[in-house]
């Protein structure tokens, strides 16, 4: 059983996908108790698209040693949520602003042991972000809504394509879209200074960055949602693609 283990991922890539965390009181308000007790959770349209890509993915709840994890993994993809904690770029302050610094701590150690490893890294819009602020760079800490092409439309159906994306000559980006692309848009944040190593490969017409690249690892972050669009985007097939090879 474990040489077929082994060999399985020469075939069908491991994909570790990140989540979320909460407590019982918010998602099991009726068991009263269960209202302290700590809950990893996962929207299940990153695994699906991983899997639809061909890729076998397994969602990864918090641990204290998040590189044992990679030491398993093909490819690591990290998923949307809540805002980075500012103090780690060196942001404004804002009490309104509701951050897990389990989350962040725990992620921010999991890309690290990723870069190590070499494996594929994909991130989806925090996940974009984690990248960036790993790496050095800085976050527009807050979009104006109605400004712009109006990239945080929560009330709107997540699979409608609400603004378009232009990708960078010469990016992984341009390869997989062509020259422009249709996204949906659900973030109140965005890149602004590009970490150390990495380009950015795609904005929108207002400029809003949209997509990065590192420069020489297979590192690929999306501000949009692809997991939610009503077709396979591209950049998972990218994913398991270079985590097979």
């Amino acid at each position: 059983m474990d040489s077929v283990l082994r060999t399985l991922p020469l075939v069908t890539p491991l994909v570790g996908i990140t989540g979320r965390t909460s407590l019982g009181a918010v998602l099991a308000p009726g068991a009263p108790h269960l209202v302290d007790s700590p809950v990893d959770w996962f929207f299940g349209e990153y695994a699906r698209r991983v899997r639809e890509a061909g890729g076998l993915p397994v969602e990864l709840p918090i641990i204290d040693d998040p590189a044992a994890y990679v030491d398993r993994l093909d490819a690591l993809l990290l998923t949307g949520g809540g805002d980075v904690n500012p103090e780690r770029w060196k942001g404004p302050s804002d009490s309104s602003i509701l951050v897990s610094e389990e989350r962040d701590a725990f992620e921010f150690a999991l890309l690290e042991a990723a870069l190590r490893a070499g494996i594929p890294v994909l991130g989806i819009c925090r996940g974009l972000q984690v990248i960036n602020v790993l790496l050095g760079g800085t976050l527009v800490p807050h979009l104006d809504w109605a400004e712009g092409d109006g990239h945080s439309k929560r009330t709107e159906d997540r699979t409608q394509r609400r603004h378009r994306v232009g990708c960078e000559a010469g990016s992984i980006l341009r390869q997989l879209y062509g020259s422009t692309t249709l996204v949906n848009s659900f973030h109140h944040q965005a890149v602004d200074q590009p970490g150390k190593e990495l380009r950015i490969t795609a904005r929108s017409d207002d400029g809003t960055v949209e997509g990065v690249e590192h420069v020489t690892a297979n590192v690929l972050g999306v501000q949009w949602h692809p997991e939610m669009l009503d077709e396979l985007e591209p950049v998972f097939g990218w994913l398991v693609d270079v985590a097979s090879q």
